[in-house]
């Protein structure tokens, strides 16, 4: 958490084994979303993913990264099961991700393990557009974690907009006064 709050131009999260949001800084919260508001299950990036129903998508990626990403956290999720081969809960997230969502199966059944990175990310931000920023995954091995953390280029538009969304934090914008 101090490392996140030391961040302060840029958005982080910090991800387990199976995708589950466990922190993340302000920047982060007004970028993808409050987590602080979600249940446990719910911050789970894979069940956000496969499971949300059509047109309640998360912040997490623009439609033209939305395949790259999920592809992406599919194969986190097989090498965590592979590392935790008995575990009852990366077992019960395969077994929801396989009941609730064809395309997770899809992907699942091709057996894929080595994740490409990401290193630039669009998030299709409701009240600021599309945002393009460096995307960072530091792997955390002895804990089984990754921080991700999401910058812009100086002087850039994804810039002032991440500046933007520091101040606005995660107020909606779209309720009557």
């Amino acid at each position: 958490m101090d490392l996140l709050r030391r961040l302060p131009n840029a958005a982080a999260i910090v991800l387990s084994a199976t995708g589950e949001v466990l922190a993340w800084n302000d920047l982060a919260a007004a970028l993808l979303g409050d987590f602080s508001a979600l249940d446990r299950r719910e911050r789970n990036l894979l069940r956000r993913v496969f499971l949300a129903p059509r047109g309640k998508a998360p912040l997490l990626h623009s439609p033209s990264d939305a395949e790259a990403f999920a592809a992406a956290a599919v194969r986190h999720l097989r090498a965590a099961a592979a590392r935790y081969p008995g575990d009852a809960e990366v077992s019960a997230l395969v077994d929801d991700l396989l009941a609730g969502s064809a395309e997770f199966a899809r992907q699942w059944a091709a057996h894929d393990v080595c994740a490409e990175p990401t290193l630039r990310k669009t998030v299709d931000h409701p009240l600021v557009g599309p945002i393009t920023l460096d995307c960072d995954v530091l792997d955390i091995a002895d804990r089984d974690q990754r921080v991700v953390i999401y910058t812009a280029e100086p002087g850039s538009p994804a810039e002032e907009a991440l500046r933007l969304l520091s101040v606005v934090g995660t107020q909606r914008m779209d309720v009557p006064g």
